[in-house]
């Protein structure tokens, strides 16, 4: 009966309970979206091809080298749950390698955690593996580690500065970080085992002490270092919606100083009955007090942040350009959003281009924007014209698009940043010949 009891532990429970946790760890870490269905599927194909592996290597590559067969069991037990992260859950590899080895790293701490424990008791490692209850115990103990790090890291946001748009550098600088920390711990690990029952237990305290202090002032330190790169790159998108800003202004300063010039260009046209020129510069007058009161308009509406007001403007140039009216509405003040304002101008930027796409091949030839502050929310509309009703229940597939090959990749980005959020909701609807994109964030 302890037989079974040790098969169904070792080979369904340790392995199915270490894909569960490395997937929470992808989802505290990554703000991955995770359901019972998905995650029962990962922890099955996990446990199958898991056992494939072992006995791969405990049947056949052990006879040969068991370092090699401990290698391939582990090289490739880890390949596979990067790759299932990715195939259930969207996980791309990087991503996927960086919540494998922050589980790994928590594991083998909790391993170092459990042994140790044992040892103050006068229990050794031999002990531990013949005996049912002692491997249980050590179960819950390794396990109860892990969840207690995960919690941890949850509750202080260590991993809140997650965004896509740090550089590919920092990524890779983390990653051989954390191999790091892993490669340190588990050393230590193996002296701990191998040499422990010469080390006195001050000695065992002291070590035990200084690798928990090392971890926690390596996470910290990462996490830092992760804030002020993104804090970086909110300065500089700052910085650049700043300058839009200016831009604004300079042009309201030049029209409202030229506008004697203007006056005295008319009146020498019209003195000397120059009717055609009169017409030709009204028409270029016309262009420049257009977007003079626009920009006039704008600066009167309670857009309080400078990275929509400056995204506003740059659209109404495009809008322009390709001939299509661009009207902005605005009820209540319009603040800071509960978004990266990276992340949420990168999306309200998509919509409003496609919205200017869309429109310049209608009839209607206008994009209407609406935003409402509410007390609990933030609302942005987007209406538009379109030439012929759009499916809905495609164009937020990646690679679908009206507009022709080699495009259609702006709503799939759009889904990817909204779905990171549980305070944003994008609803999406049409008729023959209007067009609609609700943004809400909800406060």
């Amino acid at each position: 009966m302890q037989g079974i009891l040790r098969f169904i532990i070792d080979n369904f429970v340790t392995v199915a309970g270490a894909a569960i946790l490395t997937v929470f760890t992808a989802r505290i870490i990554f703000n991955i979206k995770i359901d019972a269905k998905s995650l029962f599927l990962y922890a099955a194909s996990f446990v199958a091809v898991s056992g494939a592996i072992v006995a791969v290597a405990n049947y056949g590559l052990a006879k040969l080298s068991p370092s090699l067969a401990m290698i391939f069991r582990t090289v490739f037990t880890t390949l596979t749950s990067i790759l299932l992260l990715k195939f259930f859950f969207g996980l791309n590899i990087f991503k996927g390698t960086i919540s494998e080895f922050v589980y790994n790293l928590f594991l083998a701490i909790g391993n170092f955690i459990a042994i140790f424990a044992f040892r103050c008791f006068g229990i050794e490692l031999k002990e531990i593996k013949s005996s049912l209850i002692y491997t249980i115990i050590a179960f819950a103990i390794i396990n109860m580690m892990v969840i207690i790090m995960l919690y941890l890291i949850k509750t202080f946001k260590l991993f809140s500065c997650f965004p896509p748009e740090i550089k590919a550098k920092a990524y890779k600088n983390y990653l051989i970080y954390i191999l790091l920390q892993f490669v340190i711990i588990t050393l230590n690990f193996y002296y701990y085992i191998e040499f422990g029952d010469s080390a006195d237990g001050v000695t065992s305290m002291i070590s035990v002490t200084m690798l928990i202090v090392f971890l926690t002032f390596s996470i910290f330190y990462t996490n830092t270092f992760f804030r002020l790169e993104a804090s970086n790159q909110e300065l500089e998108y700052q910085k650049f919606y700043n300058q839009a800003l200016q831009s604004i202004i300079n042009d309201l300063r030049r029209f409202k100083h030229n506008y004697n010039n203007i006056l005295a260009v008319f009146g020498g046209y019209i003195k000397n009955k120059k009717w055609c020129q009169v017409e030709r510069y009204y028409n270029e007058i016309c262009s420049e007090i257009g977007k003079v009161s626009f920009l006039d308009n704008l600066t009167s509406l309670n857009i309080k942040s400078a990275g929509i007001l400056g995204l506003i403007m740059a659209k109404y140039e495009y809008a322009k350009k390709m001939g299509v009216d661009f009207r902005v509405i605005t009820e209540g003040e319009i603040d800071e959003v509960k978004m990266k304002i990276s992340e949420f101008c990168e999306v309200l930027g998509i919509l409003l281009d496609n919205a200017i796409e869309a429109a310049k091949d209608s009839v209607e030839k206008k994009v209407e924007v609406f935003m409402k502050r509410e007390e609990r929310a933030l609302t942005f509309i987007v209406l538009n014209g379109i030439n012929e009703k759009v499916d809905v229940t495609m164009i937020y597939e990646k690679g679908y698009s009206t507009k022709g090959e080699g495009r259609g990749l702006g709503l799939g980005i759009v889904n990817d940043i909204v779905s990171k959020y549980k305070n944003v909701i994008l609803n999406t609807c049409a008729d023959d010949s209007k067009f609609r994109q609700e943004l809400i964030i909800n406060l």
